[in-house]
C-alpha cells in the first residue's frame, strides 16, 4: 500500500539529501527516480525553497522520497565556474538582502552589483550597509547614495547600535527572504540579534547548522515568526553570473534602459560605438561610473573571457 503524499518545502541540502519540512515535521529525502527536467544544465537539481512532493518512507518515519517539484516564482542563482554551470541558491523568495560594509571587510561595490544582477524582477533587492557603526568614508557614501538614487533601497544597520534592526524585521516579517554578502559581513550576528532569543526555538531542527560547515558549504531556511523565512547563504568571495547574451546584458542594469533607446546603432554594445546614449549618460554623470565599470567588467567575461568563465566561446 503506498503512502500518502504530502508537500513540504526544502530547508537545506547536503550531497543530494534534502531536509524537507511538512507542518513543522522534518523529513530527510532523496530524489526518487530521475533527476527532474527542470534541472537541465544545472549545478544541483533542487535547492532551498523549492516546493515539492513527497512520499514518507514505509519504514522509517524520518525518510521520504522527493516525486516531484512545484514551480518556483522565481531563483536566486550564480555561476558555479568550477563546474560550468548555474548553481541554484535559493528559490521562491520575496527579498534579497545584499549585505555589505563600509570596512571589515572593504566595501564592493561592483561586487554588490553582481549579486543584485538579476533577469529575475519578481523579488526585491535591498542592500544592508551593516557595521554602520563603524566611520563610513566620502567614497562609500557617494555610492550608496547612487544606488538609493537608482531606485535600490538601502539600510544602514548596526550589531552594536541596533540602528537599523527594527526597519529589517519589519520587512522580513510574512516574507521569504536571503540573505547573501562576502565573507565577514557580520551575517551571523546580524541574524543572532534578529531572532533573539528566538533562535533558540528553532535550534534544534535548522539553525545548529548555520554554524561551522554552512558557512561556507550551503544555503538553509530558518522559519522567522509565524509565516516568513530567512535564507542564510554562505559567504561568497568571488561571483559569476550566468551566461547572458551581451546584448540583453545593459537591460540588467535598470538606470542603463531609458539611455539605451538614445543609442544610434541597435545592438549597441556601449563600449566601442560612438553616439552612444549609455556611454554619453556616464560622462554627464546619469550614470554612476562605477556601474559602468560592473557593466564593462561582465561584458569582457561574455565575450573576451567567456571561453575562461563559461567553458565555451563567444558565439
Amino acid at each position: 500500500m503506498s503512502s500518502k503524499i504530502l508537500k513540504g518545502q526544502i530547508l537545506y541540502g547536503i550531497n543530494n539529501i534534502y531536509t524537507v519540512s511538512v507542518d513543522s515535521k522534518l523529513y530527510e529525502c532523496r530524489i526518487k527516480g530521475k533527476v527532474f527536467k527542470q534541472a537541465d544544465g544545472l549545478y544541483n537539481p533542487l535547492t532551498t525553497g523549492d516546493i515539492v512532493d513527497i512520499e514518507p518512507d514505509s519504514i522509517s518515519s524520518k525518510h521520504a522520497s522527493i516525486l516531484s517539484l512545484h514551480e518556483r516564482k522565481n531563483v536566486f542563482t550564480r555561476w558555479n565556474k568550477k563546474r560550468m554551470s548555474t548553481q541554484l541558491i535559493a528559490a521562491n523568495i520575496d527579498i534579497l538582502f545584499a549585505i555589505t560594509t563600509p570596512d571589515e571587510p572593504p566595501f564592493r561595490p561592483r561586487f554588490i552589483d553582481r549579486l543584485l544582477l538579476s533577469e529575475e524582477e519578481n523579488f526585491e533587492k535591498i542592500i544592508i550597509l551593516n557595521k554602520s557603526d563603524l566611520s563610513i568614508p566620502a567614497g562609500v557614501k557617494e555610492r550608496i547614495d547612487d544606488y538609493n538614487r537608482i531606485g535600490i533601497k538601502v539600510i544602514t544597520a548596526s550589531c552594536v547600535t541596533l540602528e537599523g534592526i527594527e526597519e529589517i524585521k519589519k520587512l522580513l516579517e510574512g516574507k521569504v527572504c536571503v540573505f547573501a554578502g562576502q565573507s565577514g559581513v557580520g551575517k551571523s550576528t546580524l541574524l543572532n540579534i534578529i531572532f533573539g532569543n528566538e533562535i533558540q526555538k528553532t535550534g534544534e531542527i535548522s539553525y545548529k547548522y548555520s554554524r561551522g560547515r554552512h558557512v561556507t558549504n550551503y544555503s538553509i531556511l530558518m522559519q522567522y515568526k509565524e509565516n516568513g523565512g530567512i535564507i542564510d547563504t554562505p559567504g561568497i568571495r568571488e561571483i559569476f553570473i550566468h551566461k547572458t547574451e551581451p546584448e540583453k546584458l545593459a537591460f540588467m542594469f535598470t538606470e542603463f534602459r531609458e539611455f539605451i533607446k538614445q543609442c544610434e546603432f541597435t545592438g549597441c554594445s556601449h563600449i566601442e560605438e560612438i553616439k552612444c546614449g549609455v556611454k554619453d549618460a556616464v560622462e554627464k554623470g546619469l550614470i554612476h561610473e562605477d556601474r559602468y565599470r560592473s557593466y564593462y567588467r561582465l561584458y569582457q567575461e561574455m565575450t573576451e573571457l567567456s571561453e575562461e568563465i563559461y567553458g565555451c566561446p563567444y558565439a
